[in-house]
């Protein structure tokens, strides 16, 4: 695939329009309203400093119960004075988080596509800094760092250049986000969705970064382990992503490796990870493998490109 450069819509003195997409799912309001003042402050600055003209806001639903009715939205709306609309779908229906987003994405006109976990809060500086980094040549994904607890992935500490970024907040051309047709909803419910469209940005040509100096707070909790604090969603759609990501790369020999381990491990989410693999192989639900070459997928120790510290 031959895709224009992801910055040939840029042009100087507040051109640009920026679109902030986030799914819902039985997220509290005071969480939304409280990202939304961030979210309305950066935006402030960012026009001010001529970076944005316009600056919207879009949420999915995939709650069972609408995460908030007209007459909220309207507060939510008079609450912000520098955000131009905040857009409200509901699905109706839980699509996941690629699935929501690609859905959410269809009516975008904006030259820019943010997306944002929806309790993210943003620094003021926040789309100064992911803007400018994106201006760089080639470049086709910018992640914020993500405070107070950093992803532990490796990045290039000159250039910024990394595996994969995560989702939490990123930015990217919209022309790009839709001519890869967006994320593989159909493979990926949850988690893994973010590695494998950073890995299809990379395979057409384009570089993924870290920008340390935008920064996103992002609540995060450890065990008094110093390990994560993983939801039963988290460790099963996880451990799942594990299977299908290598498949999908064209690793099937890691697919079959953490397949025995899963079946092995006694533990109830990668042994449900395993059977409903299983049931894709034998429905014909699996992706088409990709990346035959192994040019831009990496497995390192069960993660996706190697580390700056370990991660527990």
């Amino acid at each position: 695939m031959t895709l224009s450069s992801p910055t040939s819509r840029f042009t100087a003195n507040g051109f640009l329009t920026i679109r902030i997409q986030s799914i819902l799912y039985n997220t509290p309001l005071p969480k939304i309203r409280r990202a939304l003042e961030y979210f309305d402050n950066a935006a402030r600055v960012a026009c001010e400093r001529g970076i944005a003209r316009q600056v919207t806001v879009a949420y999915g639903d995939c709650s069972p119960n609408a995460a908030f009715d007209r007459r909220e939205l309207d507060a939510l709306q008079r609450q912000v004075a520098h955000l131009e609309a905040i857009h409200y779908t509901r699905f109706g229906e839980n699509l996941g988080h690629g699935g929501g987003q690609n859905r959410l994405f269809e009516p975008a006109t904006s030259d820019l596509l943010l997306i944002a976990n929806p309790d993210v809060l943003a620094a003021p500086n926040l789309l100064i800094e992911l803007v400018g980094a994106l201006a760089r040549a080639n470049v086709g994904l910018v992640e914020a760092r993500q405070l107070p607890i950093e992803h532990h992935k490796h990045y290039d500490q000159v250039t910024g250049e990394t595996s994969w970024v995560s989702m939490a907040c990123v930015l990217m051309p919209a022309a790009l986000f839709r001519e890869l047709r967006g994320f593989d909803a159909a493979t990926f419910f949850m988690y893994g969705d973010d590695v494998d469209f950073s890995w299809r940005v990379r395979l057409a040509g384009f570089k993924v970064i870290h920008q340390p100096s935008a920064v996103a707070f992002h609540d995060k909790r450890l065990t008094n382990e110093g390990g994560w604090v993983a939801s039963a969603a988290e460790r099963y759609y996880s451990a799942e992503a594990g299977l299908l990501l290598p498949y999908k790369y064209s690793r099937r020999d890691l697919t079959d490796k953490y397949l025995e381990g899963f079946a092995n491990s006694g533990d109830e989410y990668q042994l449900k990870a395993a059977n409903a693999f299983q049931l894709r192989l034998k429905t014909g639900q699996l992706p088409t493998p990709i990346d035959p070459d192994h040019t831009v997928a990496e497995f390192i120790d069960w993660g996706y490109g190697p580390t700056r510290f370990a991660p527990h």
